[in-house]
């Protein structure tokens, strides 16, 4: 009687253990409206990528969870990870993907684990991992060939040939991109014939067979609808384009071509198309003689290479911190199955220790046994659910340490270390932004001064004290700048001794008392090196915008600057200690920037531009 009691409370210990940990198994309505969903989400996605489908995707990934439906959250998993990656959220994208990857091999789906092999290779190819790459292409096409039937594996064939078309054209190797995309017709592959099409034109443009890439992207494997719904497919389009009048001669339409594309990426994380369509712009205008258009295109075009390359640096490195983070995780969860693992035997021989207890001993100390099982079966569970909460605040922690990080790394990469002061790159990153406002001035008010200021005799002051006495005049210097400026007003470290200050709603004689305050306050200010005080003085050159010549032609923002450094040149060259302001240029000043700036203190000698300066002439 004894042994057939201990067997019952055994079995009912087993079956509470089991009945916690069992998942609910979605009904087929349940399944049809996951599948439905999943479906709808897919769609989208080819129309193009957009961060308002992120909620539902996450909806879709914990229902299928909850329901235990394997397959579907795998494919929420990899739809996140492909709309995270178009935007760059590198880090996550492969937490995403890594997930639906172990999902994937686990329910033992070839052709899942096609996808997002290709998924992870198009990661790699973005941060320019090309071993990498080939190397998950090669995987795909061996599942492709080997796992699944000809049928199904015709899109994924297709897939493959485009990314490893890609591959081949990202390093350089066009005849073998030209080898790779032509051994298929494109009509074997409607669904991405456009794709396909597009990157065949492009290795043949990388080569300067420009008429057959004409000829493939007139041709009706281009599906001009997916053009018009696809941003990205439209941009490229419109580049190649360019890069076809280009090659052929037509400069002009070239221009026209190009101008629109470039249009369209305002606002877009398309830098590369951006600096590809500025150089095509670039080339254009040399080949017509207009040398200013061709000059200025082409420092937009080193300033998108230097954000690019910057942005790609950043992507590695989250790119490493998503690795570690994931290598981390892998090695807790595997601490975590051991722990529960020697729980689990401890409590088997507690049990078996109880159970050899239980045939010594009387019927009613066998009821007092039963109630301190249950109760030590309830403190093993509370202490359990105690360990969870403790792990789940650790990966709370964990993961608010990496988002402050994450900006930290920003701000890092916006603020010039010595100084405390925003850098050029944190300049080139708002000033399109700044100047919008200043493009139809109402009143006096509107212009906005750009001011460069440069620290007298620098160098002499690192060469008699050293170079820790230059960066405490650098501080220092910075510190007048904050104080003498307003709250709106941008202070930038422009490079070595050289600051630049952006002063917007700002009329010309007010600029003419602030310069002059930032003036008295550098000559004013007791600056003590060694103990030893030291006399440090700037000149400053500023120039307004808007500003246009004679002939009503606006001038950029970057010609401003280069006017502003003109003025610096000429207070250093004339008087320094001093400053040198442009109002305005008289009418008519029918003359070139560049004759504008070569020949900068002769016109103002002359009245045909007008300026201040804090020193007699």
């Amino acid at each position: 009687m004894k042994k057939e009691l201990l067997l019952i409370v055994s079995y009912w210990l087993l079956s509470v253990s089991a009945w916690a940990n069992i998942n609910t198994e979605a009904t087929p309505s349940q399944r049809e409206d996951l599948s439905k969903m999943l479906l709808h989400l897919t769609d989208s996605l080819e129309e193009d990528y957009d961060l308002n489908l992120l909620p539902q995707v996450r909806v879709l990934r914990e229902q299928s969870r909850q329901l235990g439906e394997k397959h579907l959250q795998a494919r929420s998993l990899l739809l996140e990870g492909l709309i995270r990656q178009h935007f760059g959220d590198y880090k996550h994208s492969l937490v995403l993907h890594n997930d639906a990857l172990a999902i994937a091999k686990n329910l033992d789906s070839p052709i899942l684990e096609v996808q997002i092999y290709l998924a992870l290779a198009q990661l790699e190819m973005d941060l320019e991992r090309f071993r990498y790459a080939q190397q998950l292409l090669s995987r795909a096409y061996t599942l492709i060939t080997t796992r699944i039937d000809a049928e199904q594996s015709k899109k994924l064939m297709g897939e493959y040939v485009l990314w490893q078309g890609s591959l081949y054209l990202l390093k350089g190797s066009y005849r073998q991109a030209l080898a790779t995309l032509s051994k298929h017709s494109l009509s074997e592959f409607r669904g991405l014939s456009s794709k396909l099409a597009l990157a065949r034109a492009w290795a043949y443009l990388s080569i300067g067979a420009y008429p057959k890439a004409r000829l493939l992207m007139n041709s009706n494997y281009i599906n001009k609808s997916e053009l018009s719904q696809n941003l990205h497919l439209r941009v490229r389009y419109q580049l190649m384009n360019a890069t076809a009048y280009l090659q052929a001669g037509e400069f002009t339409s070239a221009i026209h071509t190009a101008k629109l594309a470039l249009n369209e990426t305002f606002g877009t994380r398309f830098l590369t198309e951006q600096s590809k369509l500025q150089k095509v712009l670039a080339g254009a205008y040399a080949q017509l003689g207009d040398f200013e258009q061709a000059h200025l295109y082409l420092k937009r075009f080193a300033l998108s290479q230097q954000a690019l390359n910057l942005q790609k640096r950043n992507n590695k490195l989250l790119q490493l911190e998503a690795q570690y983070s994931l290598a981390a995780q892998k090695q807790q969860l595997s601490v975590l199955e051991k722990d529960n693992a020697l729980q689990a035997q401890q409590l088997i021989q507690h049990q078996q220790q109880i159970d050899n207890a239980h045939l010594a001993q009387q019927r009613g100390v066998l009821g007092l046994l039963l109630i301190a099982l249950v109760l030590g079966f309830g403190y093993w569970r509370w202490q359990n659910k105690r360990y969870l909460i403790t792990l789940k605040q650790q990966v709370a922690e964990r993961t608010a340490e990496l988002a402050e990080r994450n900006k930290r790394l920003q701000a890092l990469s916006f603020t010039d270390s010595l100084t405390g002061l925003n850098n050029r790159h944190y300049f080139f990153s708002v000033i399109d932004a700044q100047i919008k406002p200043q493009s139809s001035p109402q009143s006096e008010k509107q212009e906005m001064i750009f001011c460069l200021l440069d620290i007298d005799h620098f160098k002499k002051v690192n060469d008699t004290y050293g170079h820790a006495a230059g960066d405490l005049v650098l501080q220092t210097v910075a510190d007048i700048l904050k104080q003498c400026t307003r709250e709106g007003d941008l202070v930038i470290r422009w490079g070595g001794e050289e600051f630049l200050i952006v002063m917007p709603n700002m009329t010309h004689n007010e600029a003419i008392e602030a310069v002059e305050r930032v003036r008295r306050q550098v000559e004013c200010f007791p600056f003590v090196v060694n103990e030893q005080a030291i006399q440090v003085t700037c000149s400053i050159g500023f120039a307004p915008y808007p500003l246009t010549n004679g002939a009503n032609k606006s001038l950029s923002w970057e010609q401003v600057i280069e006017l502003a450094d003109n003025g610096l040149y000429m207070a250093k060259k004339e008087h320094r200690n001093a400053w040198v302001g442009l109002h305005s240029l008289n009418h008519p000043l029918n003359c070139s920037i560049k004759h504008l700036n070569k020949d900068y203190r002769s016109l103002i000698n002359s009245g045909q531009v007008t300026a201040s300066v804090s020193y007699q002439t």
